[in-house]
């Protein structure tokens, strides 16, 4: 049986708002060909995420979906650990002190170097990062230099990008290479230099290229009709 139960334990940090995931010992079928944080999200407990999607490898960049297991001293990324050994071996809070300011930090370099144009991005409204920056976001800055500026890659017809909002995810990465089986896009640069596109100036010739508008969690990657947003 799973339940979702606030936690009062001398080790809670004195938060008795974090929250402990229990399971017992009937449920371990299957379990260790699931990730932790598909496992959560099937229980319907919210967790945040950019790189994670079901019909993707795990690739574990965003870091968004941390957790705090059992004694570990740091968080762990719920979608690179199974959920069978984590919940038979660990106790999982989702929601614990620690779990919030990690979650904090993480979306305070997210949006690093993101820019602040969500009123005419085309994502505006619909947008991940936007989101759950509002609800797992920090409310203050740290970093007041110049953003990074990355120059757009002209991908075809269909696909339009703005790679200054890019996050990297490699969500479009791993889609051309693991659904459409053409290894179109790539990660190249290292650091605060990485950017995603191709590694010559070509355009994308998959027929299953317009997918990748849909993936992006971000306004990285839009339609190409939509270049001028209508107001």
């Amino acid at each position: 049986m799973v339940r979702t139960l606030p936690f009062h334990g001398n080790n809670a940090g004195s938060n008795p708002a974090r929250n402990k995931i229990l399971m017992s010992k009937l449920n371990s079928m299957n379990l260790n060909k699931v990730s932790l944080l598909a496992y959560l999200i099937n229980l319907g407990v919210s967790i945040p995420h950019y790189c994670y999607h079901n019909n993707l490898s795990i690739a574990g960049n965003c870091r968004m979906c941390i957790v705090e297991m059992g004694n570990l001293p740091k968080p762990v990324v719920a979608c690179a650990v199974s959920a069978g050994t984590s919940l038979f071996n660990h106790e999982i809070y989702h929601n614990s002190g620690l779990v919030k300011k990690a979650r904090e930090n993480v979306m305070e370099f997210l949006l690093l170097n993101h820019p602040l144009d969500c009123p005419i991005c085309d994502q505006g409204g619909e947008c991940d990062l936007q989101d759950q920056s509002l609800f797992f976001g920090f409310t203050k800055r740290r970093f007041y230099k110049f953003k990074r500026v990355v120059s757009d890659k002209n991908l075809g017809p269909i696909v339009r990008t703005v790679m200054t909002r890019c996050i990297h995810c490699t969500r479009c990465v791993r889609f051309s290479a693991e659904i459409s089986g053409i290894e179109e896009l790539g990660v190249f640069g290292r650091g605060g230099s990485s950017e995603i596109g191709t590694y010559v100036n070509k355009v994308l010739l998959s027929e299953l290229s317009g997918n990748v508008i849909d993936l992006c969690p971000v306004g990285s990657i839009t339609r190409q009709r939509l270049s001028a947003p209508a107001f």
